[in-house]
């Protein structure tokens, strides 16, 4: 299994257009064939600061969905969203090494 945390920090006037517009991309994400776990998840001290917690079957199902329409969509229009670059740190399940 591969673990994926997204990071973001929202512009605070942009945070109502980000909410909106994660939706349709966890929908879309919840439905592809390999993902176990999709949600978005705010900071408890910031509430524009937010992680995307993905949790994919294996790497074939990440190369997917970086590719697909609805991701490619969101990290176009995050640009316009966020006040600073999304940062991505992916990890596996070490109990299982």
């Amino acid at each position: 299994m591969i673990i994926i945390h997204a990071d973001m920090k929202v512009l605070p006037e942009k945070r109502e257009t980000f909410l909106q517009q994660t939706q349709g991309l966890i929908s879309a994400s919840q439905a592809e064939e390999g993902n176990v776990r999709y949600t978005l998840m705010q900071d408890l001290n910031d509430p524009n600061a937010f992680t995307m917690v993905e949790v994919w079957k294996d790497a074939a199902a990440v190369d997917f969905h970086n590719n697909s329409a609805h991701f490619q969509a969101f990290v176009a229009a995050a640009k316009e969203l966020l006040a600073a670059p999304l940062e991505v740190n992916a990890f596996q399940d070490a109990t299982k090494l």
